[in-house]
């Protein structure tokens, strides 16, 4: 969630907190549109990647497969085939329609935070099995060197950054999404 989205939540839980009579729900809905959008675009760059790994592949094949580029395809679509049934999966009801009630409007940003923090804990564990399949490849060919050694330290870093990012941001979402649960039943 961008840093606007963050302050229109804060700025909803303001108006929910201060509010004597129904707060208006075109914030809330705005949001959650925000956060389709955010989906379609996810997924729209997860469908690049896996074409980009089609054309990569493609490019690998063209002239004949060695045995250490038949192991390095074989690696890449299988951990691409695990990811993309994990998303598939992890995303279910998170493109359902949108109800009229406050409460269908929370329940559908519950469940897209809590698949959120879901695709973190995914994400750690499939990186720790791709380094750990990427690094017994490179020895067994005998290409495991200092570049190799800091680019997967590199990746790591990077899907670290962002798990940590992400796991902070969707807790502190969920905790104002339970105080807005809250002041909803107060109504």
């Amino acid at each position: 969630m961008s840093t606007t989205a963050s302050n229109e939540w804060d700025d909803l839980g303001a108006a929910w907190r201060a509010a004597d009579e129904p707060v208006d729900l075109g914030p809330l809905r705005r949001l959650v549109a925000t956060q389709r959008r955010r989906l379609v675009a996810v997924v729209a760059g997860e469908a690049a990647l896996v074409l980009a790994f089609a054309a990569l592949s493609w490019l690998v094949a063209r002239d004949g497969v060695a045995t250490w580029e038949a192991v390095w395809l074989a690696t890449l679509w299988s951990f691409t085939a695990v990811a993309v049934a994990f998303a598939a999966w992890n995303r279910r009801g998170t493109w359902a329609g949108l109800g009229e009630s406050v409460e269908d409007h929370l329940r559908v940003a519950r469940l897209r935070a809590r698949r959120a923090l879901a695709a973190v804990s995914f994400a750690i564990g499939l990186l720790v099995a791709e380094v750990v399949a990427v690094a017994a490849e490179l020895a067994w060919y005998d290409r495991f060197g200092a570049t190799e050694i800091a680019l997967l330290a590199a990746v790591a870093g990077a899907v670290a950054a962002w798990c940590g990012w992400t796991r902070r941001r969707v807790r502190r979402e969920l905790a104002l999404l339970d105080e807005l649960e809250a002041l909803q039943r107060q109504d």
